[in-house]
């Protein structure tokens, strides 16, 4: 009995495996290449004053009028993020020993444009102030979502295609979908935002700008996606 059932299951596996359907897997690669239409900057605010409190005071005034400035190119609550401000002893390394300086009071904000066309003349008013720099300037997308399906759509079209290829070469049907997932393309790091960041920011210490804005050449940003298809295949 014992080697019955052994024999049953044995062939059962056999017919599993003689079921099993015979496929094919591709993959399949989607880019949509678009200009940029928002930019997200980084403001630094910083002092440095004998007396903390006053280091505190002028960084808080400087905050104060760059929000204000800020509120007139997007939303308050939405597009500006201020950090929170903090205070410390400063110290600069002079005639090789650490000398203590006075107390720096910094705070950084940062804001989406959601109009690039703005840019320029946002950064001239931002000039006017008395901020440090502008230390990060990162240009992005509005729908990236949306053009990430749609290379999520231009990458199946290519899997599919290269399937048939491979199958006529092979002189072997194509058969019905069985399996098929996405991910992103090793180039981007975030599939829900691609956001491409300029090599230099602003900076503001000789005011050699004169608040006339800075201008920038904002590079093509390429939404990628990679797309695994299995195909059954058949004689």
């Amino acid at each position: 009995m014992r080697y019955s059932i052994l024999l049953f299951v044995i062939f059962l596996t056999a017919c599993s495996s003689l079921d099993k359907p015979k496929t094919i897997r591709v993959a399949g690669e989607g880019k949509v290449r678009i200009m940029p239409d928002r930019v997200i900057l980084t403001i630094d605010i910083s002092f440095v004053k004998p007396r903390m409190a006053d280091a505190v005071k002028e960084t808080q005034q400087t905050v104060d009028s760059v929000t204000t400035i800020l509120e007139q190119f997007g939303r308050k609550n939405i597009d500006i993020k201020t950090s929170s401000i903090s205070a410390n002893k400063n110290y600069e390394y002079i005639n090789n020993r650490s000398v203590f300086t006075g107390y720096q009071a910094e705070q950084s904000i940062d804001f989406v444009l959601n109009d690039i066309q703005q840019f320029t003349q946002l950064t001239g008013k931002l000039l006017e102030t008395k901020i440090n720099s502008i230390s990060q300037i990162q240009f992005g997308h509005s729908k990236a979502d949306s053009l990430f399906r749609e290379a999520d759509l231009l990458a199946y079209d290519d899997a599919l295609k290269s399937a048939t290829k491979l199958c006529e070469r092979a002189r072997v049907k194509l058969g019905k979908l069985c399996f098929i997932t996405n991910t992103v393309a090793p180039s981007n790091t975030d599939q829900e935002n691609v956001y491409r960041t300029t090599g230099n920011g602003i900076n503001t210490y000789n005011k050699a700008f004169g608040g006339s804005g800075f201008k920038v050449s904002p590079e093509v940003l390429e939404f990628k996606r990679v797309i695994i298809s299995e195909y059954e295949i058949s004689e």
